[in-house]
């Protein structure tokens, strides 16, 4: 097959696991651009085996980029005279390829934006632009409601890219999300922690605050493994995940437990992955002072030598100085990442 232009977005502080995955998962992939949020690669293989990207928040095909756009309002009259111009044979064949659907004639799209830097112009000016340009050049119906096809026009400073949304909702990768608890852990932040763990056929896999269940889920999908333990106190997260985990379809045994408990034999487990309590949504701050210390207690207690514990927090200082305890605990690594404008940090930790 010829090779074709798509670009992934995730979320910032992620890229690396994303492209790390992309070349795991598919065969002749050559990397473009690298940039926060987002990674741009040209793939000659099945357009199906896309969806198999989990990292990704969207993968969308390539139509194309403006460049040398300015800050006045001419820029709007540009993007629309390339818009008009652009040939969306490759692109929407592709997304029949996934979606299926009726012939171009009857589509209906919809655009979604966004914009970074000053222009003297809004973003639904810029928006309206590439609306206007599809509905003259083929007669499409504008919808916001289930359109056929999804446009995304991201304006960054003097620099327009335009793509096809290929992971709409109609084939949701995360489909098992039947069920959801306060501060619900994002399915592709989730499973790059899972990545991050290094998973063996072979593991014990262990979430002691497992929320919905969506780390212990994304780990099943990831691959073979010998056991995934999943718990909670919370009796609301104990049953969100259980509907989860049917949905997902998935062998992972659920349990209610106290994590300053842990009803699991010493040096028994292989990789813990866990999204400690931020204190917002749930718990306080002050709360996560004692819950941490005990977490780390009963996760030293029961992480094998030589395995290996992956944790998303957003408060660095109690997380480092916990750990400053615990000679035979060491950080590997540590990703800060952008949650919806919050600052979280991804602990990739060796047990000696």
């Amino acid at each position: 097959m010829t090779n074709i232009r798509y670009y992934a977005t995730n979320i910032i502080g992620l890229e690396d696991i994303l492209w790390q995955e992309i070349q795991t998962k598919l065969y002749d992939v050559n990397l473009i651009e690298k940039k926060k949020g987002r990674i741009s690669f040209t793939y000659a293989g099945e357009p199906k085996e896309l969806l198999r990207i989990r990292s990704a928040e969207n993968i969308y095909v390539y139509v194309g980029i403006i460049s040398g756009l300015s800050r006045s309002r001419n820029s709007l009259g540009e993007i629309f005279r390339h818009v008009s111009n652009y040939n969306l044979e490759v692109p929407l064949r592709i997304h029949k390829e996934l979606h299926g659907g009726k012939g171009k004639k009857s589509l209906t799209f919809r655009v979604v934006s966004s914009m970074i830097g000053r222009h003297n112009f809004r973003r639904i000016d810029a928006q309206l632009a590439v609306e206007s340009a599809l509905t003259k050049k083929y007669g499409w119906k504008f919808t916001l409601d289930s359109p056929t096809i999804e446009f995304r026009l991201d304006l960054e400073e003097d620099t327009a890219l335009i793509g096809i949304r290929l992971t709409d909702e109609k084939i949701k990768r995360w489909k098992y999300k039947v069920s959801h608890v306060p501060a619900s852990l994002n399915p592709s932040v989730a499973y790059s922690m899972v990545f991050l763990s290094e998973p063996n056929p072979s593991d014990i896999f262990v979430d002691p605050l497992c929320g919905a269940g969506t780390i212990p889920i994304e780990r099943a999908y990831f691959g073979r493994y010998n056991m995934i333990i999943a718990g909670d106190i919370q009796q609301n997260s104990i049953e969100s995940a259980k509907d989860n985990i049917e949905s997902s379809r998935k062998k992972i045994n659920l349990i209610q437990w106290d994590v300053n408990f842990l009803p699991i034999k010493d040096r028994s487990v292989d990789k813990v992955v866990c999204n400690l309590p931020f204190g917002k949504q749930t718990g306080s701050q002050t709360e996560n002072k004692k819950l941490y210390v005990s977490f780390f207690k009963e996760i030293r207690r029961v992480v094998k030598s030589q395995g290996k514990c992956v944790l998303l927090s957003i408060d660095r200082n109690l997380v480092d100085s916990i750990i400053s305890n615990y000679r035979d605990i060491r950080i590997n690594n540590r990703i800060s990442i952008d949650l919806s404008g919050v600052r979280a940090y991804i602990y990739v930790l060796n047990f000696l």
